[in-house]
């Protein structure tokens, strides 16, 4: 008897040791304030390079200024050293850098031009623009003027700009690209998202005005309305489809759009979704998988549940969405009008040239200039 009372005893110990730690936070709490969150971190697609631009300013007023232990190079006005043990070479502008590897963070007065081949393993800010030589391996860069990356250059976190970014020829940057005014891409350029009001790819030509953000061109009536006797659109004649509300549509398998075509409502469908040329939809459309023929019109959102593939001049008004790839041809337009779209993929975007879209372009994988 008295053993089952002491293993009882045990029992009652242990169940009550698991709740110990939270009655002790409850009756005197450690953790009263809230840990701090910077919700600007998922609102300001800039947010790294506005980040890291606050911190500078801070650390230029907190950090003391070292005696030259060796002859400095004629561009470098100060070094200064954070309380961590961090340098900040204070530069007044002009060419820096060389073949060899620099640790500190820089910090640029005027307009700032690295060497080819240079290699920075800290962050980069420059009041005023910043240009690289070919091959130069950066950290990240912010800057208030342009940036400029020569070919072959290699980035691994991030580029900030106030006004336009150049990615040169097979420039690579493994997180995100950001600017308040545009960015252009060579070929053979990479990076994980890209966003600006303009992003553009190689032999870029701009057009008047986008009519993907207006109303699809008109077509014959007899595209458009249910025939006599019919209840579903011309075009789903023969295919297995219901409504799902007023304006939505359903098919049930796949579906191929002769060229011409007009779709009028919202359009759902289960398999994949193959248009011809010249062919306009003028609200959303969602299938498991699309191809668009070449110079379509979307006014809604593209979403796909595979692979997503735009036809060369076709002109999407709202965001394009794919679980896949997506592979927008030569002459596409997605977004404008005043408003910003965005191309998410769940694997790679890849973008011929003359590409360009107004607003943010994300991937799993990598964005690619091809």
């Amino acid at each position: 008897m008295l053993g089952y009372f002491a293993l009882l005893i045990l029992f009652l110990l242990f169940f009550s040791f698991s709740f110990y730690f939270g009655m002790r936070e409850w009756l005197r709490p450690q953790d009263a304030a809230p840990v701090p969150v910077d919700v600007e971190y998922v609102r300001a697609e800039n947010y790294f390079g506005v980040s890291f631009r606050r911190n500078m300013r801070e650390w230029l007023k907190t950090a003391r200024a070292l005696p030259p232990e060796e002859p400095r190079d004629g561009s470098v006005r100060a070094v200064l050293e954070r309380p961590n043990g961090e340098r900040i070479l204070c530069l007044a502008g002009g060419c820096f850098g060389g073949r060899g590897e620099r640790e500190e963070l820089i910090y640029s007065e005027r307009d700032l031009c690295l060497a080819e081949g240079a290699v920075f393993h800290k962050e980069i800010y420059s009041l005023g623009k910043v240009e690289t030589g070919a091959g130069a391996q950066l950290q990240a860069v912010a800057a208030d003027g342009e940036i400029s990356l020569g070919v072959d250059n290699a980035v691994s976190r991030w580029v900030d700009a106030r006004h336009k970014i150049l990615l040169r020829r097979g420039t690579v940057v493994r997180s995100r690209v950001s600017s308040m005014e545009s960015i252009e891409l060579e070929r053979q350029v990479s990076a994980q998202s890209l966003f600006a009001p303009l992003i553009f790819t190689a032999d870029y030509r701009p057009v008047p005005s986008s009519p993907a953000s207006g109303k699809p061109e008109e077509r014959p009536p007899a595209e458009l309305s249910v025939q006599a006797g019919e209840v579903s659109p011309a075009y789903l004649n023969g295919i297995p489809c219901s409504r799902l509300a007023e304006e939505t549509w359903l098919v049930r398998g796949n579906l191929e759009l002769p060229a011409g075509t007009c779709v009028d409502t919202n359009l759902v469908v289960k398999g994949t979704l193959c248009s011809g040329p010249h062919c306009c939809f003028s609200a959303d459309v969602k299938a498991g998988g699309i191809e668009l023929g070449p110079s379509n019109r979307i006014v809604g959102n593209l979403v796909s549940g595979s692979v997503l593939e735009i036809g060369q001049d076709s002109l999407v008004g709202e965001s394009i969405i794919a679980e896949g790839d997506i592979l927008l041809r030569a002459g596409v337009r997605v977004g404008g009008g005043g408003r910003q779209a965005v191309v998410s993929a769940g694997r790679d975007v890849r973008m011929e040239a003359n590409v360009a879209v107004c607003g943010k372009i994300a991937a799993g994988g990598m964005v690619i200039t091809i």
